[in-house]
């Protein structure tokens, strides 16, 4: 291939790739942030809209509303969250060709602190920031 092909590929995958870092962790963040917002207000339905439709094709959304009350009756009632640390990637692959924007929280609930992280995925062809992984780490598991 030649140099100014070359070029022209580079300038087209950058393109793809969306904007910058700052810009990949605010519209990351603000699904991450819909969703602890919205279980801070006792809202789980509208905390299952920031998740990826890929998501649920694991668990059942019936199966999330049950896994989502035993948090709450180990960890409490969410009460405040800090964004820790974040990092992104992109990947050109199918079938993961997108954004990965990976979020660590930390999450003050009422008898437990813990530590959540998310990872967000944009689809190279939409603009739209879904959830696609949640983990949560607390000592409050073991100890209710």
């Amino acid at each position: 291939m030649c140099r100014t092909a070359w070029r022209v590929l580079l300038l087209v995958l950058l393109t793809l790739a969306g904007c910058g870092a700052g810009d990949k962790e605010a519209r990351a963040r603000a699904a991450a942030e819909g969703y602890l917002q919205a279980l801070k207000d006792k809202d789980p339905d509208r905390a299952m809209t920031f998740f990826a439709r890929t998501y649920f094709e694991t668990r059942s959304p019936a199966g999330w509303k049950a896994d989502l009350r035993l948090i709450t009756a180990r960890l409490g009632a969410l009460q405040a969250y800090s964004l820790k640390n974040w990092n992104w990637r992109t990947n050109f692959v199918p079938p993961d060709s997108g954004t990965h924007v990976t979020l660590e929280y930390e999450v003050k609930y009422a008898k437990h602190p813990a530590t959540e992280t998310f990872v967000v995925y944009k689809p190279l062809a939409r603009r739209e920031y879904r959830i696609v992984g949640h983990k949560i780490a607390s000592k409050g598991f073991t100890l209710e």
